[in-house]
């Protein structure tokens, strides 16, 4: 179990970063500070233990993560723990930018401003999550989000075979388990938190398709038609439409 009272430094060795790591998440911290002022990012009393509580908390993920299988969305971004926070350890990692799912505008605005500032692989998406259009992720995440049967009730429109969902808890994780019975499918892992002696980290696996995903092909747009860029032919040339003088004048204007 880490302390509370790790240090910066502490962290940094702890997760490995490197000097471009280390001076995005350093920028990352300073915008937090600056912004906390006027919009509450994160509990008020989490500000000075911010780097174990929050950078720390947020990298631990990446032991359940492959970076490369596919696109990642974490829901409820809020601050961008843990999302923002991944997408700027795994850069160019990613195989597609992570989405950081947030209704709140003023936060989003935040999101964006260190996405800007950072250069992180990351893009933010202003809906509500069970508004969200289908977007067959390969894994969610969420941290103090909500209860376990209300992210499963949110995130139902983007469940397929193919989904692992990365949930934080904290000490009702248990109580929240029972929840799993509406999905007898669904196999739950629960590793322990390295910050928080009551933390746990369930990953969800076993999803079905639902009848809304069933519905939705994976592609919105249909082919389109490949134009013929060849010779017409004889027929082509002799059916082909004669303009008028009447016809021309009407193509000038």
């Amino acid at each position: 179990m880490i302390s509370d009272a790790t240090t910066r430094d502490e962290v940094l060795s702890e997760i490995r970063a490197t000097q471009e790591q280390i001076t995005k998440l350093d920028q990352y911290v300073a915008l937090l500070d600056e912004w906390q002022k006027g919009l509450s990012l994160i509990g008020p009393g989490t500000i000075d233990q911010v780097w174990q509580r929050h950078i720390l908390d947020s990298a631990q993920l990446r032991q359940h993560i492959d970076p490369s299988a596919g696109l990642i969305i974490d829901i409820g971004s809020g601050a961008g723990f843990p999302g923002l926070v991944l997408a700027i350890l795994y850069g160019d990692q990613l195989k597609y930018p992570m989405k950081l799912v947030e209704s709140d505008g003023r936060k989003c605005r935040f999101l964006e401003t260190v996405i800007a500032e950072t250069g992180a692989k990351a893009m933010v998406v202003n809906e509500r999550l069970e508004h969200l259009e289908l977007m067959w992720p390969y894994m969610i995440l969420a941290r103090a989000v909500a209860s376990l049967d209300k992210l499963l009730v949110w995130t139902e429109r983007q469940q397929h075979p193919g989904l692992t969902c990365l949930f934080m808890k904290g000490k009702k994780a248990n109580e929240e388990l029972t929840a799993l019975k509406n999905y007898p499918k669904i196999k739950v892992t629960s590793t322990p938190s390295i910050t928080h002696p009551d933390g746990v980290i369930l990953c969800l696996k076993g999803f079905r398709l639902t009848q809304t995903v069933r519905q939705t092909p994976r592609s919105h747009k249909k082919p389109k038609a490949k134009p013929n860029m060849g010779k017409m032919s004889a027929t082509q040339r002799r059916d082909k439409p004669q303009k008028t003088n009447e016809s021309s004048r009407y193509d000038k204007k």
